[in-house]
C-alpha cells in the first residue's frame, strides 16, 4: 500500500473543488473540507477530517480520528476505539465501530456490524448485523443452530423473528437488532 505524505497530498489532482485522494496510508492529521477518498484507504491514530469528505469502500481508521459534519463511509469501512462524528454523518452496509465511538444527532448507518451491550447511537436502515464472533451467543439466545452467513441466516430465522420477540428477557440492543431482521421491516427500511 503506497504511503502518502503531506506533499503528495497537496499534488493530488482536485475536481470541482474536491481533493481526489487515491488508495493509500496516510500517516498526517489534518484534511481539508470536502476530500474524497478511495476505497481501501487507512489513516494513523487522531486524524481530523473537515466537513463532508467521503471515503470508498473499505477504509479503516486508527484510533481517535474525528469527523466533521456530513462526511460519508463507503461499505466495510471500520474505526477504532474514541473516533467521533460530527451531525449528519453516514454509514453503508457492513461498517464496524470499536468501542468509545461517539455520535452526534443525524447520523446514520447501513446494516452495521454492532457487538456491543448497548444500543446503536445512530438511526439505522436495514439489518443490524452481529459480528460473527458473537454467532454462539446468539445461538444460545435464540435456542437455534445458525448456519451460514447473514443472508442465510436471515432466511432461517426471518419467520421465526416475530414469535422470538415475544420471548420476554431481551435486552434494549437484544430486541433493537432482532427487531431489525423482522422481514416486513427489510421492506420498508
Amino acid at each position: 500500500m503506497p504511503k502518502y505524505s503531506i506533499d503528495d497530498f497537496k499534488n493530488f489532482e482536485i475536481v470541482n473543488g474536491i481533493t481526489q485522494c487515491p488508495s493509500g496510508y496516510y500517516s498526517f492529521g489534518s484534511f481539508a473540507k470536502g476530500c474524497s477518498f478511495a476505497e481501501g484507504c487507512s489513516f494513523t491514530e487522531g486524524c481530523s477530517f473537515a466537513k463532508g469528505c467521503s471515503f470508498g469502500d473499505g477504509c479503516s481508521f486508527a484510533e481517535g480520528c474525528s469527523f466533521a459534519e456530513g462526511c460519508s463511509f463507503a461499505e466495510r469501512c471500520s474505526f477504532a476505539e474514541w473516533c467521533s462524528f460530527a451531525k449528519g454523518c453516514s454509514f453503508a452496509e457492513a461498517c464496524s465501530f470499536a468501542e468509545r465511538c461517539s455520535f452526534a444527532e443525524a447520523c446514520k448507518a447501513v446494516s452495521p456490524i454492532w457487538g456491543f451491550i448497548y444500543e446503536p447511537p445512530f438511526e439505522t436502515v436495514g439489518r443490524i448485523l452481529p459480528p460473527p464472533r458473537s454467532k454462539s451467543f446468539w445461538e444460545e439466545k435464540l435456542g437455534l443452530m445458525l448456519i451460514g452467513c447473514y443472508d442465510e441466516i436471515a432466511i432461517q430465522i426471518g419467520p421465526k423473528i416475530k414469535e422470538l420477540l415475544k420471548r420476554p428477557g431481551w435486552s434494549k440492543c437484544e430486541r433493537r437488532i432482532l427487531e431489525s431482521w423482522v422481514p416486513d421491516q427489510q421492506e420498508t427500511a
